[in-house]
């Protein structure tokens, strides 16, 4: 029960991200796997308490939402990387940003505001990894731990999220560098490799260029909607000769609307992720339609002759059709 009250805690410090459900398993080492499950979908988020004020969260989500208001009792700094999918958070305005594959997402979340009213997860799919730093605690384990690294949480707050708003990071070779690691990380060494990870990624932080952050893009609610609806349209129709134009008249948006909050949810351009929806079902379709030629699947794809088709095949799965069938048939 004590182990059970000491985790609660944890989890009360934790982000408006999650809605936690059950308690799995509790370790010495402050480790938690926590069940989410609602009637959207289920997830999993292995939690590890690294030092005091210092957390680092696996998630992995297959749910549309899981989302619950906590009323936060300290400051907090969280910093979000996505590896798959997308998240989205509905703010105060009444407008949703998004954070996109490979993804940073650096959030100052302040006991006195409430910065994000609700969240989904449009593709029911997100994994990533929460960094989480209650800023007085985790202040004084880095001054007491790392001191010659002279690493200033409120200096990082007050240039990233000054104004109270989230910071958006493109994926760049330094974020994949330090996360890509993170994902597959020796369980014998964990909670060690987790240290040296997070200052690793507070000195990019306090190092980092002006020019390589954004503020996140915003949309209303129902541009988001609408583009999750074009979104799905395009994954059951994927031979559609439908044009972008097209499909940004038939859900009653503008092109240019479309374009830009189909890319933050997808993390790829609308016209490209047609492209490999259709290279996708093709490649199926030259499996399970053995008698069909590969101009003919080509032709139902949407390519006017074989040359065009196996360049575009070739683009998106590495090899040619012909290869592919003989590999797989």
């Amino acid at each position: 029960m004590l182990e059970e009250i000491k985790m609660q805690d944890m989890i009360s410090n934790r982000s408006a991200f999650y809605n936690l459900y059950k308690i799995e398993e509790m370790t010495e080492t402050a480790q938690a796997t926590l069940y989410e499950g609602n009637e959207t979908g289920e997830g999993t988020m292995r939690c590890f308490e690294i030092a005091p004020g210092i957390q680092i969260t696996y998630n992995d989500l297959n749910m549309d939402s899981c989302f619950q208001p906590i009323r936060f009792e300290k400051n907090f700094l969280q910093i979000n990387h996505c590896l798959e999918g997308c998240y989205e958070c509905e703010l105060e305005s009444g407008t949703v940003s998004f954070l996109g594959e490979g993804d940073l997402c650096v959030d100052y979340l302040s006991k006195d505001k409430q910065v994000f009213l609700g969240s989904r997860i449009p593709l029911k799919k997100y994994r990533g990894i929460t960094v989480l730093l209650e800023m007085e605690t985790a202040q004084c384990t880095l001054d007491q731990g790392f001191q010659q690294a002279h690493i200033n949480l409120e200096q990082i707050r007050n240039r990233l999220c000054s104004d109270g708003r989230s910071l958006i990071i493109k994926s760049k070779h330094e974020i994949d560098h330090i996360f890509s690691e993170l994902y597959s990380v020796d369980e014998r060494i964990q909670v060690p490799y987790f240290w040296i990870k997070v200052i690793e990624l507070l000195l990019f932080l306090s190092l980092l260029d002006d020019s390589a952050v954004q503020r996140p893009q915003q949309f209303s609610a129902d541009i988001s909607k609408r583009t999750q609806e074009v979104y799905q349209y395009v994954i059951e129709n994927p031979f559609t000769k439908d044009t972008i134009q097209d499909l940004a008249y038939m859900f009653g948006m503008a092109e240019s609307s479309l374009k830009r909050c189909f890319k933050s949810i997808s993390g790829v351009s609308i016209g490209a992720f047609m492209k490999r929806k259709r290279i996708e079902a093709a490649a199926e379709m030259l499996i399970s339609e053995s008698t069909l030629s590969i101009g003919e699947v080509g032709n139902i794809a949407g390519y006017e002759n074989q040359s065009k088709f196996s360049a575009a095949f070739k683009s998106v799965m590495g090899v040619t059709p012909q290869t592919y069938r003989h590999k797989y048939c």
